[in-house]
């Protein structure tokens, strides 16, 4: 049996175990893709169905292991769905690193880019991310700045192929560490993920969060800077987003978030990196999705204007 093959019938035995009786149907639910977007790549996204009942099957690949804790993954999935913002987990065995969520139902669409241009749902997003920011405190605790160096060092002893100027770039993630570090940080409970494709539309513009791999109690700016990141591609129009979640305009604090989306480029090239270099899946473009997340962190961190931003967010 082929390792795809063992994978479904894991899955297709807990849903049987489930519902007593094997699904009419188990497919995949989503196409994988680690470029030009990152989309699947964590697990196995399944969709089964009974006559009356339709479930979504997370499971989780071993060899995203590195950077994701799936037990934990998992556990926040589950919080967070109590606050009403998050699909629910109608089970779980972490010890097979395998999750078992509600199916949202019709007129339940995947976001995308173009739905940064709606201000209602723009709303709707800022809302379900700042329930989680205000709900109970997530077992886990992490920051860019812990994770980059995890990453870094990963990617180190698999020998992966890192840039050429990796030495300039963890230095600007030493120095931003070191100006926020200077202000204080509050860590909050975060969803830490800017990803469209990791978002719900509803029929009524409502939003529901998906995948919590990154997920833990980190500075809220972080989550700010990824959203950020993520909705804008023009100072100007980022400006008025962060007014939008913050219901205020503070350009220390503004900084201090734009700070952080950039340093998420450099987290999510070196995730790729080390998939690049270890992963048995060979046929996704882990090393060209890593060379498009570089590029965007060097554009932004390596001009004039970087340092100046540094400076910035420490101002009081």
């Amino acid at each position: 049996m082929s390792d795809a093959d063992s994978r479904r019938s894991v899955v297709l035995e807990r849903a049987r175990s489930q519902q007593l009786v094997a699904p009419s149907e188990l497919k995949p639910a989503v196409t994988v893709y680690a470029s030009p977007a990152w989309r699947g790549v964590e697990g196995d996204i399944w969709l089964a169905q009974w006559e009356d009942t339709t479930r979504i099957y997370k499971h989780y690949h071993p060899d995203i292991a590195f950077y994701v804790d799936a037990a934990s993954a998992m556990e926040c999935a589950e919080q967070t769905a109590l606050l009403g913002v998050a699909p629910l987990v109608t089970h779980r065995w972490p010890e097979q690193a395998l999750l078992e969520m509600q199916h949202l139902g019709a007129g339940w669409r995947c976001a995308g880019l173009q739905d940064a241009a709606n201000p209602d749902i723009r709303t709707s997003i800022i809302a379900a991310k700042k329930s989680v920011q205000a709900g109970p405190r997530y077992a886990r605790t992490s920051s860019v700045f812990d994770e980059i160096r995890s990453l870094y060092s990963y990617c180190l002893e698999s020998k992966a192929n890192l840039p050429r100027y990796i030495e300039a770039f963890l230095d600007f993630a030493r120095r931003a560490e070191q100006a926020i570090g200077a202000v204080g940080t509050d860590p909050v409970p975060s969803h830490r993920d800017g990803n469209t494709s990791n978002l719900m539309i509803g029929p009524q513009q409502e939003v529901m969060l998906l995948d919590f791999d990154l997920a833990a109690n980190s500075d809220p700016f972080e989550d700010v800077g990824c959203y950020l990141a993520e909705m804008y591609e023009c100072e100007p129009e980022a400006r008025t987003g962060f007014e939008e979640w913050h219901g205020r305009f503070d350009e220390a604090l503004y900084q201090r978030a734009v700070v952080y989306g950039m340093l998420d480029n450099l987290r999510w090239a070196l995730i790729a990196t080390g998939m690049a270099a270890t992963s048995p899946r060979r046929t996704l473009e882990f090393s060209k999705y890593a060379c498009w997340r570089y590029l965007r962190f060097e554009q932004h961190s390596q001009q004039s204007h970087a340092s100046d931003r540094l400076r910035r967010l420490t101002a009081r």
